[in-house]
């Protein structure tokens, strides 16, 4: 929905280019771009096309003046077949004028297919630049014009169109389309869509809050059955809002115009649906049934909708929007306009939200009829507020009269504790001769259960210090372990800050001396360097983000979790934890993770926890085996490997350290049985393992060994 939104604002914005075209011979420049406007200049006119495919076409100095001549921005039922039905090139000389030629500029396609690009001959779209982008309309990736560059240059284009359905109103889109922007211009393009990105993520959380909070009202009230149809419009307009975000996601994935149709599609269906709850929420507010006016509404929506969808960039798609949600509002003003005569309670409230929003939407159209533009920011929260308004109207309402139930449930409340106490009163009499009986019995069980209790008491200190001692041993590893690792980010940041301040000294010496060109690549320098040290602050980040997830008290919720990726980070941590402790110790790390696994119920701490004691026992079996016998060859191995069989996931922690024997394999789950040296083990570790996947998850943690060659523990978890 987003992207189609900015497809016809490219279709509604394209003005007259300023690439002026030059008769002649094909080496005069076909095109002069004189100054770059406010916020794009496209290169429209003087282009040459050629069906075919030859890569010589790309060099600057070849002759293509035999060429047909081409004018981009047309809609692509009114190309030339030539370039919508396979490869063809496209080449455009044009000439910067002095001003522009100082500067580095930005370039970006837009194109409903696959683009090489080359500039004075050079490819600017490599083959990881084209896996990254593909299924995207815009290149993602700004292509750079360097200052200084030829007085002329050429600017080639192998292209292949993608299979387009006139149907869903494709054909009428540009089939390419370029824009020249200097720096500054591109600063505000990204500033703006970041901008956008981030206030629809506000709308989205603002809609999720009120789901949230009105099916909270109807849980505790259910007869107030209004929250529960605005709670559903809030949750289909925010995952309406939601779906425009994460449509960007799936340009990796499908060609760009599949998504966008099924993200039209289900954002129309959701928009749809929401508003017949939005009515449905109102008729309740006000005490109404739902009459023929709804059920028409109702078919008409469900007629729109397939019109919407099938042509959803024509402008029948627009008209149908436009249609269903003028009789949707009509019939929300004919409702409140009712209830304001019947004087309803709340129906102002309702009314000023809606009211408010029209106002802002007269006046939106009033400043933009004067040519008086507002800022991205405000621009964007401008046009959220006719939605916002009267849905916080109608939030507010609903608020109100739960707490005036709330209210009236407390006031029967205290009536009905005070008849409590009455009959607490008498049963209070009845049994104290009943507690006078029970005290002289109780007395004596309390004797002859003191000394139990006091043994029971020492008991659970006991266990409960072990417990404790095990949790910390596992909390000293994984320290260990996340310190070495961000150890390595701040190495990099101490060592690239100390290089910049060098290149910064050699900076201000050159410009003292007014050499430009040292100047300008001890410059480039410095933003490298600084550029390396935010990548690497940003890795530390990460890391301490990492290390205060895991150091937070497990709440026992249940949560879709990848075990490839948790088996790794711990089979990490537990290593470097080790080695942290033992610089000398190195040992071989093997890990074969099924691909395409699926994510398992579970509680990823605990289950973190588990990990994380497996690998530092098989970490202390190959340390033990190493020290012990100093083999010849011997290579600490310590592997991890997942699997799928049938409906469960089975996760296998091995190594080739000391093993056990068969006496101790029968006995290692038990508590308080440990195989480590006095003060090194509590003997619970495998205990609480084996309690969190049997009791915990529903799985199974069994263990095969051979004394002297090794030991693998399986986990077996349903998926």
């Amino acid at each position: 929905m987003k992207h189609l939104l900015l497809l016809l604002l490219v279709l509604l914005s394209a003005g007259p280019c300023l690439a002026q075209p030059t008769k002649g011979a094909n080496q005069t420049p076909d095109s002069h771009v004189g100054f770059v406007p406010r916020w794009r200049s496209l290169l429209t006119k003087g282009w040459r096309y050629h069906a075919g495919d030859d890569p010589t076409w790309a060099r600057p100095d070849f002759d293509a003046s035999t060429w047909d001549t081409l004018t981009l921005n047309r809609p692509v039922h009114a190309m030339p077949r030539a370039t919508r039905a396979g490869v063809c090139w496209l080449r455009l000389r044009f000439r910067l004028a002095d001003s522009l030629r100082q500067r580095n500029l930005a370039l970006q396609f837009y194109r409903l297919g696959t683009a090489d690009i080359y500039l004075n001959g050079r490819l600017l779209t490599d083959s990881a630049h084209r896996a990254r982008t593909r299924g995207f309309c815009y290149e993602p990736d700004w292509l750079e014009v360097p200052a200084n560059g030829p007085a002329e240059q050429v600017l080639a284009v192998r292209f292949v169109p993608w299979r387009l359905f006139p149907l869903l109103g494709t054909d009428r889109l540009p089939l390419l389309q370029a824009r020249l922007l200097t720096q500054r211009q591109r600063q505000r393009v990204d500033t703006k869509c970041a901008v956008q990105e981030t206030n629809y993520w506000v709308i989205t959380t603002v809609f999720l809050l009120l789901t949230l909070l009105h099916y909270t009202f109807y849980l505790y009230n259910p007869t107030q059955r209004a929250n529960r149809y605005f709670a559903r419009y809030a949750l289909g307009f925010c995952l309406a809002t939601m779906g425009v975000n994460y449509g960007i996601i799936g340009f990796a994935i499908l060609p760009s115009w599949q998504w966008s149709a099924a993200i039209a599609a289900t954002g129309g269906a959701l928009v749809t649906l929401s508003g017949f709850y939005l009515l449905r929420a109102m008729y309740s507010l006000f005490g109404l049934q739902p009459g023929r006016v709804y059920v028409g509404l109702v078919v008409i929506g469900c007629l729109v909708l397939p019109i919407k969808v099938l042509t959803m960039i024509s402008p029948w798609a627009g008209l149908a929007a436009l249609l269903s949600g003028i009789l949707g509002l009509a019939e929300i003003v004919r409702i409140t306009v009712r209830a304001l005569r019947q004087r309803r309670r709340g129906a102002r409230i309702i009314a000023a939200g809606f009211a408010g929003g029209l106002l802002i939407i007269l006046l939106y159209t009033g400043l933009r009829l004067l040519g008086i533009y507002l800022s991205p920011s405000l621009d964007d929260w401008v046009s959220y507020a006719p939605i916002l308004l009267p849905a916080l109207a109608i939030s507010l309402f609903l608020a109100r009269e739960f707490a005036l139930d709330a209210e009236l449930l407390l006031v029967k409340l205290r009536e009905v504790e005070h008849l409590s106490a009455q009959t607490i009163a008498q049963e209070q009499d009845k049994q104290a001769l009943l507690a006078a009986q029970n005290d002289t019995l109780e007395h004596q069980v309390a004797e002859r259960t003191d000394a139990l209790q006091r043994s029971l008491t020492d008991l659970h200190a006991t266990q409960a210090q072990l417990i404790q001692k095990e949790k910390m041993a596992g909390l000293g590893e994984l320290t260990a372990g996340i310190a070495h690792e961000i150890q390595n980010p701040l190495n990099f940041v101490n060592n690239f800050s100390e290089v910049s301040t060098e290149l910064v000294e050699e900076l201000q010496q050159a410009l003292a001396a007014r050499d430009t060109a040292e100047a300008t690549e001890l410059a480039s320098d410095v933003a490298q360097n600084l550029g390396k040290i935010t990548e690497h602050g940003k890795r530390a980040a990460a890391i301490v983000r990492g290390m205060l997830e895991h150091s937070r008290t497990s709440t026992g919720e249940r949560a879709p979790t990848d075990v490839n990726q948790l088996a790794d980070e711990y089979l990490r941590l537990a290593y470097q934890g080790l080695r942290a402790k033992d610089k000398t110790f190195n040992a071989q790390l093997q890990t074969d993770f099924a691909p395409g696994l699926p994510l398992v119920e579970g509680v990823g701490a605990d289950l973190g926890r588990v990990l994380l004691n497996l690998f530092s026992n098989a970490f202390y079996a190959v340390h033990q085996r190493q020290q012990a016998n100093g083999q010849l060859g011997y290579v600490p191995t310590v592997s991890v490997r997942t699997k799928q069989v049938g409906d469960r996931v089975e996760i296998e922690v091995g190594d080739n350290g000391t093993g056990m024997p068969a006496e101790v394999q029968a006995k290692i789950f038990q508590p308080f049985f440990t195989t480590k040296p006095t003060g090194e083990g509590t003997g619970l570790g495998l205990s609480l393992s084996h309690d969190i996947i049997a009791q915990g998850h529903g799985g199974t943690l069994t263990v095969e060994s051979q004394a002297g060659q090794g030991t693998t523990f399986t986990i077996c978890l349903p998926s």
